[in-house]
């Protein structure tokens, strides 16, 4: 019998006083430049039990787009724009705001990681500059089979180790959902999910969780960071992701964008 439990595993590193995490950045990713993802977001989440460091674009002035399992039992996220080093000075061009008021999908369902999307709202607007731009939400139904996209984020660079001291990226290509379920499940790989995975082994990991999957060459998300394979992210194997295409109407509702 199948059980999810056995195959996923969440994308959220949790724990961050701690120097590493034992659960499954962006393995064998590159460092980004200053303003070349002017849209990613990094998001601590405060929990009852700590920290947890979560991945998210930027929508608009005052609104960010992350996973919905991201904000399970968050009291407040510390939401920092503009920013390549993990840590840094404020007045290094990058934004920090705590935000408190969030919406997660009503059909997110933890146990088959489904509908796992979530919107933040900024206490404020924030300015557009250089270093702070938003994404770009797709339209239309494509299944962006066989193109290429890119993955970014601050998450572990591999199992049980450390997040990344600057934001990484890499290029994965997107799969069919038919290729993606013979690694999981069609009981998990639904139509709302979409998966990509990298040439040499790049993955999304613990971390990641909330952060963008965009085009290729374009600031168009097509997908957040929702799960992978409970073997680890280094084993190369296909990365899920939310298909933003399926969430369009349901982020305009929640944001009125």
């Amino acid at each position: 019998m199948f059980t999810t439990t056995v195959v996923l595993a969440s994308l959220m590193a949790t724990a961050l006083a701690f120097p590493s995490v034992e659960q499954p950045l962006v393995v064998n990713g590159q460092t980004a430049t200053v303003g070349q993802f002017p849209y990613q977001v990094l998001l601590k989440v405060e929990l009852p039990q700590g920290r947890a460091l979560c991945g998210g674009s930027l929508l608009s002035e005052q609104w960010v787009l992350t996973a919905g399992h991201c904000t399970q039992g968050a009291k407040s996220f510390e939401v920092t724009l503009g920013a390549v080093d993990f840590d840094g000075d404020n007045d290094d061009g990058r934004v920090v705001l705590t935000a408190t008021e969030y919406y997660r999908h009503e059909k997110y369902n933890p146990l088959f990681a489904s509908n796992d999307v979530a919107v933040v709202k900024l206490p404020k607007a924030v300015e557009f500059n250089d270093r702070v731009q938003a994404v770009k939400l797709p339209t239309g139904s494509d299944s962006f089979d066989g193109q290429k996209v890119v993955v970014s984020g601050w998450g572990l660079q591999k199992n049980g180790g450390n997040v990344a001291d600057k934001l990484q990226y890499a290029p994965l290509k997107v799969i069919s959902n038919n290729e993606c379920s013979k690694t999981y499940s069609p009981l998990v790989i639904k139509k709302t999910t979409l998966c990509a995975k990298g040439e040499h082994k790049e993955s999304p990991c613990n971390g990641d969780s909330g952060g963008p999957l965009v085009l290729e060459g374009s600031n168009v998300q097509v997908g957040v960071v929702s799960f992978g394979h409970a073997v680890g992210c280094e084993q190369g194997l296909p990365g899920a992701f939310a298909r933003l295409t399926s969430f369009v109407d349901w982020v305009k509702q929640k944001t009125g964008l």
